[in-house]
């Protein structure tokens, strides 16, 4: 297990680099890129996130910005959209290692 006032100093890129030290019993250090995963959102992605009053406005940014094709969208009713969305925001999914969430 890793020392918590160690990796409470190293950012998202140190912690990830730790996975090819092995700990003193010669294992992998999976907490490592849990930890990793974490620090990646709060010091990266949390940072840089762009907040949205409403799905629609997110719909509407995604598809303004090139991330999102309209004709796709187009083909679905804003009911459905809004139900899916709903429903993935529902499970509260985190990314549990760091190079799931890069």
């Amino acid at each position: 297990m890793l020392d918590d006032s160690l990796t409470e100093t190293l950012d998202y890129h140190g912690l990830n680099a730790m996975l090819n030290l092995y700990d003193e019993n010669g294992k992998i250090r999976f907490d490592a890129d849990r930890k990793a995963a974490r620090q990646y959102f709060l010091q990266h992605v949390n940072q840089n996130t762009v907040f949205f009053h409403s799905l629609d406005e997110k719909l509407g940014y995604l598809v303004d910005e090139d991330y999102y094709d309209a004709a796709v969208l187009g083909l679905y009713d804003k009911k459905f959209l809004h139900r899916i969305w709903d429903e993935a925001y529902a499970k509260k999914f985190r990314f549990p290692t760091f190079l799931g969430a890069f």
